[in-house]
């Protein structure tokens, strides 16, 4: 990004004009739940607030002024668009495959609004949702052989985001699951053992933003569910329940400038 600054004499003064912002932020005092804020904000503006770095969170806290409490950013879970299977190859999977689910009763749920991947329990190899940080053994794509897909067993528990590290610099990727038939050749294979597949999400921006720059987000313990993020000063995130009502942040998408006297 363009972070030039240019001086201006202009009857005496000197300007700074500071080119480093490409989105106007705009706080709306007015209580709601975030898909009213949403609403709003794309009725009058370009949508709820997308943050992509450090500069927009400076904006962000400028924009709440005296404002100390909670506002609506656009970040939330989506519990049913967001999975995506490690393995993104798409000439991989044919028609529904890459939306094939096996969750088990109540599942995915969110719980504690950290659930971002995906375990296999033994035994009857339906899936749960799970924090990515708990280590666990893992099951590894390793190709097709003679048209079956091959896999391997990894016993030794790693986090969800190392066990795909191992699987991509020694195998194929973890484990794709497409039909109820691979379902059934990784349950014969970990047998009691509960593995990470490859399957996960990221929460998801209200504009479709691939922006992947998170602060880390304070959960409310026990909750479960879709959770949207907050922000407040001095720039602390929280999952909150989506219902709730708060304030809210807008943005204008757009090359703006400051000046500074």
């Amino acid at each position: 990004m363009d972070h030039r600054v240019i001086f201006l004499i202009f009857a005496g003064a000197v300007l700074s004009v500071s080119f480093a912002q490409t989105r106007q932020f705009y706080f709306v005092n007015t209580p709601l739940n975030w898909r009213d804020a949403q609403s709003v904000c794309r009725q009058n503006y370009t949508d709820l607030a997308t943050i992509e770095n450090t500069a927009d969170v400076d904006a962000v806290i400028v924009a709440l002024s005296s404002y100390t409490g909670k506002a609506w950013i656009g970040l939330r879970d989506d519990m049913v668009n967001s999975w995506r299977w490690s393995l993104s190859d798409s000439s991989f999977y044919g028609v529904g495959e890459a939306t094939f689910r096996y969750w088990t009763s109540g599942e995915p749920n969110n719980y504690n609004g950290k659930q971002l991947c995906v375990r296999l329990y033994g035994n009857n190899a339906d899936w749960d949702d799970d924090e990515c940080t708990n280590p666990r053994p893992f099951v590894c794509y390793r190709g097709m052989v003679a048209g079956t897909p091959s896999y391997i067993l990894i016993n030794t528990p790693l986090n969800w985001t190392e066990a795909q590290k191992h699987c991509r610099q020694n195998y194929v990727d973890l484990a794709s699951i497409r039909n109820n038939t691979e379902n059934n050749i990784i349950k014969a294979l970990v047998g009691a053992v509960t593995v990470w597949i490859g399957l996960y999400r990221q929460k998801v921006w209200s504009d479709g933003s691939q922006s992947v720059f998170q602060y880390n987000i304070v959960s409310q313990q026990g909750s479960s569910g879709d959770q949207c993020v907050t922000v407040e000063k001095p720039g602390q995130w929280s999952n909150n329940y989506c219902s709730s009502q708060f304030p809210f942040i807008c943005y204008k998408a757009g090359m703006y400038v400051q000046v500074l006297h």
